[in-house]
């Protein structure tokens, strides 16, 4: 009876509107909205934005020693006229230039060409990041940066004076920075050049060999150094040293807790690095920054270009200590170019 009745009953007027009934789009996921505008709105966003009349972006054909030419790509802060540079040799710098484009209409084959060479510095949190603290950022792109793999040292000698012999670069302020996937290459290189520092994801496996050694590598927390070395290439232990004690510039390791070489890294590469009296400091984070999704399908063969999976919290860590350690060491202080939320 008492609910026949409510049903019955007059509304009683009332000066308020009535709430709307749909959300508004900012109602709409406002949670996760908030989480991205954090990430991408502090000190060391995940991806920074950047204004295009901030920087500028350059390109050069490199010939190499075997007749094979390479595209060097450098962005840099527009209005700097003197500013430090950092060579990146990232995966992802292949992977943005072959990745799939935005499909617009009349668009000229020369826009969409550059638009996938500036990827890594619009797309990229190192690229995007560097460039917006007033670092000059310079790399590969696509398939040249596997051709560089079999460059001769030479070649790659001539790319790094060619860059730093650019007006806009303080030769004394000129670094190299490499992701894990390339540690051997950037090892060797970094003992080869005089780099004002040397930026180095933690690899995880044995440099310098062609076995991946992952059962022990799996044991390394109970065996002791002397112990791993005998277990897995005693000779790759004196190669350890000669490499390392070749490089006079300040090192600097991105470590991972998580990573399944941590142990292993601390009782060969950290070891070695102490033995050898080479400077270093390292950054460690609770969790890998990046995990790479392989579109290759042939097992055993490393993939050039996988897609990147970036975990935030890591990348901030590791781009605030990287940045800090790039200005400490630089002689030029870097101009921050203006801030840009990418989420508003």
């Amino acid at each position: 009876m008492q609910l026949a009745q409510a049903q019955t009953e007059e509304p009683t007027p009332s000066d308020e509107k009535p709430e709307p009934s749909i959300l508004t789009p900012d109602m709409i996921f406002a949670k996760e909205r908030a989480i991205l505008r954090q990430l991408t709105t502090g000190d060391y966003p995940f991806q920074r934005g950047l204004f295009e009349n901030d920087i500028l972006v350059k390109s050069k054909s490199v010939r190499l020693e075997s007749g094979k030419r390479v595209n060097l790509i450098w962005g840099r802060p527009k209005k700097a006229k003197l500013a430090p540079a950092v060579f990146v040799i990232d995966v992802e710098s292949a992977s943005l230039t072959t990745a799939p484009l935005r499909g617009f209409f009349n668009r000229s084959k020369r826009k969409e060409r550059r638009e996938r060479e500036t990827r890594y510095l619009v797309n990229s949190p190192f690229g995007s990041n560097l460039l917006g603290q007033g670092f000059i950022v310079a790399y590969a792109i696509g398939k040249d940066l596997e051709t560089l793999r079999s460059a001769r040292i030479s070649d790659w000698v001539n790319m790094f004076d060619q860059i730093r012999d650019s007006k806009e670069v303080d030769e004394n302020s000129f670094f190299l920075m490499s992701t894990k996937e390339y540690a051997n290459l950037s090892t060797y290189l970094a003992g080869n050049y005089s780099f004002s520092g040397f930026i180095l994801e933690e690899p995880h496996y044995m440099l310098f060999s062609r076995q991946t050694h992952k059962d022990i590598i799996a044991q390394s927390d109970e065996l002791t150094t002397d112990e791993i070395w005998r277990r897995t290439d005693p000779s790759r232990r004196s190669m350890y040293q000669k490499v390392f004690s070749n490089i006079y510039s300040p090192i600097i390791l991105i470590r991972a807790e998580d990573s399944p070489a941590f142990h292993f890294s601390e009782k060969t590469l950290i070891d070695t690095l102490r033995t050898s009296n080479t400077y270093f400091e390292t950054i460690t984070l609770e969790r890998s920054a990046r995990n790479l999704q392989s579109l290759n399908t042939f097992q055993g063969v490393m993939d050039i270009e996988p897609r990147v999976r970036y975990n935030a919290h890591s990348i901030s860590t590791w781009l605030e200590g990287m940045i800090n350690y790039l200005k400490t060491n630089s002689d030029t202080i870097p101009i921050e170019l203006q801030k840009r939320a990418i989420i508003r």
